[in-house]
């Protein structure tokens, strides 16, 4: 006969074994993102993506040669630009920003965003992993 801490037992154990799968999902700032690195860069932006688990922004940064290299920075949550009251309106193609974030560990033009300069002069913090350092100066 199967009794209501049975039940309960069951339901708690499921949970309990889900856990770390879920946990696995999300990675950390220092698994992805080099603290060692900071970056502060002026672009435009060329996409963005408001997404869960993280936002994306791609914007073209010209080099000292000349030529033009797309990177991509990872953003904050939907809802945490929302709360920063950054919108698709603010952050579009074609918009100029300085942005100040991280390198990615794995050498190309990727990085973690901290914070952006809108052209108004609105600085806003865009970056929200717990385990990130402070944004550089920008």
């Amino acid at each position: 006969m199967i009794t209501r801490t049975h039940l309960l037992a069951a339901a708690a154990l499921t949970g309990m074994t889900a856990l770390p799968v879920a946990s696995l999902a999300h990675h950390a700032f220092a698994a992805e993102f080099d603290s060692s690195k900071p970056l502060v860069l002026n672009g435009v932006v060329t996409k963005v993506r408001f997404v869960n688990p993280h936002s994306w922004i791609y914007i073209d940064v010209r080099n000292k040669d000349g030529s033009v290299t797309n990177w991509g920075f990872e953003f904050g949550t939907p809802s945490s630009l929302r709360a920063s009251n950054v919108s698709r309106d603010d952050v579009h193609a074609g918009v100029p920003i300085r942005l100040a974030g991280y390198k990615a560990k794995n050498g190309g033009p990727f990085g973690y965003a901290t914070t952006i300069v809108l052209p108004s002069g609105r600085k806003v913090q865009t970056g929200s992993a717990p385990d990130a350092p402070p944004p550089p100066v920008s």
